[in-house]
């Protein structure tokens, strides 16, 4: 009769830790949707910003094409974020890694050093 009550002691602590993982797991999903409806608000403010002070300046016609072509760079992953949610987010990052592995490392690697540069320079 022991093990029967320690088996169902097992049963319920795992069926709680499966609700708990559940739970954790909707709770990212939200963050992670508020998130990303907040990047694409930012990255299109972003956008009007460069275009507006690209055209208040007299900078130059290069410049000035520059200055849009990174605006819509910037709309255009907006647009990749507006309209995948975060599983189908992670899926492309998946197969982009699969895809370029190298230079998804090389990359990686790259803006850890950017980073850390950044923070280093900051206590100097």
């Amino acid at each position: 009769m022991t093990e029967m009550n320690g088996a169902h002691v097992n049963n319920a602590a795992a069926a709680e830790i499966t609700d708990d993982l559940r739970e954790i797991g909707r709770e990212f999903n939200s963050r992670a949707e508020d998130v990303r409806k907040e990047a694409v608000k930012l990255l299109h403010t972003a956008a009007e910003k460069i275009r507006e002070e690209a055209h208040e300046r007299p900078i130059g016609e290069e410049a000035a094409h520059a200055a849009d072509e990174v605006a819509k760079g910037l709309e255009k992953a907006a647009h990749y974020l507006n309209n995948r949610s975060v599983e189908e987010m992670g899926k492309d990052a998946k197969q982009v890694v699969q895809k370029y592995p190298v230079r998804t490392v090389t990359v990686a690697v790259l803006i850890g050093i950017i980073i850390g540069l950044i923070l280093r320079g900051g206590k100097r």
